[in-house]
């Protein structure tokens, strides 16, 4: 006999951690096969966003695992441009996440194209965020709009989210991922199977065109074939180096064929984009803005 599949908890109800705190559940904010995202309140009266996987049709085992993953790799990694998990925990046949709350995804903004500051300025978070995952052997493996929060505030923030695909490298070149989305596959991915640390870059620079012109790089609606082709033909690298901007070119080097050729690192992608000069001409004056503090004359007791 089959145990009933859980009811996902709906807005105004309440769920409460094993270890103790509830969680207020306001609006959904989205959902799909995986569950659904809401939004909540805490012990405390902060607000989080609640996300709830559900086992569904998949084995019960293999979605805690998948929940298990994804929880204790965004508690692990804590970075400023990665979004915090607060708590997780599993009650009632039903897996939870307590993230930090965002806005919207990047996805909702992007209607049309950036200014090329804020191209620049939200790069710049994400290839912080990139580097740093490079930096502890993990590639995320599915860097697209929809995986990119954004919170508001007197500045934009990015913040990478969902990790469940990602993977850990432990020093080797490159790992077989168990999933790509097919629009967003490096050359490597679709030839070979494998993604490495450049994989990551390609991804990123298809975000980076979509960004700076408002549409994809590739066209996705000619199917997994057509997909595919466009891929192992350099398009994306090829528009991009049509653009004939600043931006452009820094991405085309982004998107070549073979890994080897891209930058080596998230660090030096930027290290190209801020000595552009929608970002470098008013670095100087940031600068300047940063407050130097003169050390104190020291003193005679007594």
């Amino acid at each position: 006999m089959t145990s009933p599949i859980p009811a996902i908890p709906v807005s105004g109800g309440a769920v409460r951690s094993p270890r103790g705190p509830i969680y207020l559940l306001g609006r959904r904010l989205g959902s799909g096969a995986f569950g659904a995202v809401f939004d909540c309140l805490g012990p405390f009266d902060q607000s989080f966003a609640l996300k709830v996987f559900l086992p569904g049709n998949r084995p019960y085992e293999e979605v805690r695992a998948e929940w298990l993953k994804e929880a204790e790799r965004l508690y692990r990694l804590r970075h400023p441009n990665i979004v915090y998990v607060h708590d997780y925990f599993e009650a009632a046949g039903l897996f939870y996440l307590v993230l930090e709350r965002c806005d919207h995804s990047l996805d909702e903004m992007l209607q049309a194209p950036f200014t090329d500051r804020l191209v620049v300025d939200m790069a710049r978070q994400l290839l912080f965020a990139v580097q740093y995952l490079a930096d502890n052997e993990f590639v995320h493996n599915d860097l697209h709009a929809g995986n990119v929060l954004v919170v508001q505030g007197e500045r934009l923030t990015a913040k990478l989210s969902d990790l469940g695909i990602a993977q850990e490298l432990y020093g080797y070149g490159g790992a077989k991922p168990s999933i790509v989305q097919h629009r967003l596959m490096s050359p490597e991915v679709a030839a070979g199977g494998y993604s490495t640390k450049q994989s990551d870059l390609y991804q990123l620079g298809l975000l980076i065109y979509q960004m700076h012109t408002g549409v994809y790089p590739i066209d996705t609606t000619v199917g997994y074939d057509g997909i595919i082709a466009q891929i192992r033909d350099g398009v994306p690298r090829a528009k991009a180096e049509a653009l004939g901007t600043p931006i452009g070119d820094i991405v085309s080097v982004m998107l070549r064929r073979q890994e080897q050729y891209r930058y080596t690192s998230a660090l030096q992608v930027w290290e190209d984009l801020q000595k552009l000069d929608v970002w470098s001409r008013d670095r100087v004056e940031r600068t300047a803005e940063i407050p130097v503090f003169e050390p104190l004359p020291p003193t005679q007791n007594g």
